[in-house]
């Protein structure tokens, strides 16, 4: 039952996202960028017109809107200002381990460049094997590549922090021994080349076991993945005497494990117990093919039965209020507008008189017009005489009284 429940959430997850997708990743690269520029800020924020948060928030919102690729060229351009205001050498030689990092990945594995900005900061939050772990379940070998390069610029702009006072324009050191300095310090970190290796190895594992044709690959890739990233990190500890904090190590690698879980819940989830194996052929071949179905579910129809909380009386009251404003008419329905049923009934009795008083024709004159024409009549035959009565007699007294109004 719990399966099936999440197996629900995971369908309306999926729906969601297709439905809000571009909002989301608009949502996420902002965020991203965000943290980007405000982990540059707090490590290495040597620049002091860079460090403004309102400066942050504005460049993230248009990352936001621009493509990956513009977004690490932004956040290069910022990490460069940064490494400016320290000294002009570690600006240049940080300028060119960012530029034969673009050749080499935009030559080798083109698209997903937000790579670059993403592991150095995942390393900063104490979790550097998520992203390897994923790159080896959905990407390729060639991941090799950003992960490598996001460990160097990492630990490169971690050594510049530990060092600013050396590497600093003002420092003790001429400009050649600033060059010979920082170049040691990255090709001599024994720290950061056990890390490289230790990431890719777990990449390059869980790539390779992922693609067997053997139930629960990403299982299996996930744990071997994750035992390689750390055996070889102690291995590093034990021969090269190498620094590591044992907890935090162990603590990443097993976050890491269960973000590629929760990844393989959503994007890989077999149900092995109904396998299938078929086999045909062609005219040049024979096929064996293993299929293996995804797990899914139908979501619950969700029937809404609407509860009628009205009670017999107010029923009562409800057709009582509408036979009497059908008697009312139109007016009564304005008038009674929003009103309870004492307040209509009041309006009725006092409309009742005048309904049920009979309407007076409307051909028929009334008292004030009889005496009229009886005046009328009179001066008539004043002045015509017997000629007028005899008109009257005939019955064309109406005629000549019209003919004379006209």
């Amino acid at each position: 039952m719990r399966m099936t429940t999440l197996l629900v959430l995971r369908e309306r997850i999926k729906k969601l996202y297709a439905r809000y997708g571009g909002i989301v990743m608009r949502v996420f690269k902002f965020l991203l960028a965000f943290a980007a520029f405000f982990a540059v800020n707090r490590t290495i924020g040597y620049m002091e017109k860079l460090n403004k948060s309102w400066l942050a928030v504005l460049l993230a919102a248009a990352c936001a809107f621009l493509p990956n690729g513009v977004t690490v060229v932004v956040v290069s351009v910022y990490v460069l200002a940064q490494m400016y205001a320290v000294s002009l050498e570690v600006f240049f030689v940080v300028a060119a381990v960012f530029l034969l990092f673009f050749c080499l990945y935009y030559v080798f594995q083109p698209g997903n460049s937000i790579l670059l900005v993403l592991i150095p900061l995942l390393f900063v939050c104490r979790l550097p094997l998520v992203v390897p772990m994923i790159l080896g379940l959905v990407g390729t070998a060639f991941g090799v590549i950003p992960v490598s390069f996001g460990v160097i610029i990492y630990y490169m702009l971690k050594f510049v922090r530990d060092n600013v006072g050396l590497l600093a324009s003002n420092g003790s050191l001429s400009m050649p021994g600033r060059y010979t300095q920082m170049i040691d310090g990255i090709l001599g970190n024994r720290q950061m080349w056990v890390m490289v290796a230790a990431c890719c190895a777990a990449l390059l594992v869980a790539y390779v076991i992922r693609r067997l044709s053997v139930s629960h690959s990403w299982e299996i890739a996930i744990v071997a993945g994750t035992v390689t990233n750390i055996v070889l990190i102690f291995v590093g500890v034990f021969v090269l005497d190498v620094t590591f904090p044992v907890v935090t190590v162990i603590v990443s690698a097993v976050c890491a494990a269960g973000c590629s879980l929760v990844l393989e819940f959503f994007v890989f989830h077999l149900d092995y117990s109904r396998t299938e194996y078929v086999q045909f052929e062609d005219d040049d071949y024979y096929y064996y093919v293993k299929a293996v179905p995804k797990v899914a579910v139908t979501q619950p129809e969700v029937t809404v039965t609407k509860i009628n909380s009205n009670t017999p009386d107010d029923k009562a009251v409800e057709e009582e209020l509408f036979t009497l404003r059908r008697e009312l008419g139109n007016t009564a329905e304005i008038l009674t507008a929003g009103k309870d049923l004492e307040e209509t009934r009041e309006l009725f009795r006092e409309r009742q008189p005048d309904s049920q008083s009979d309407p007076q024709p409307e051909n028929q004159p009334d008292s004030g017009q009889e005496e009229a024409v009886a005046a009328e009549e009179e001066t008539l035959r004043l002045q015509h005489g017997d000629e007028t009565e005899k008109l009257m007699e005939d019955g064309e007294v109406q005629d000549a009284d019209h003919n004379e109004d006209v």
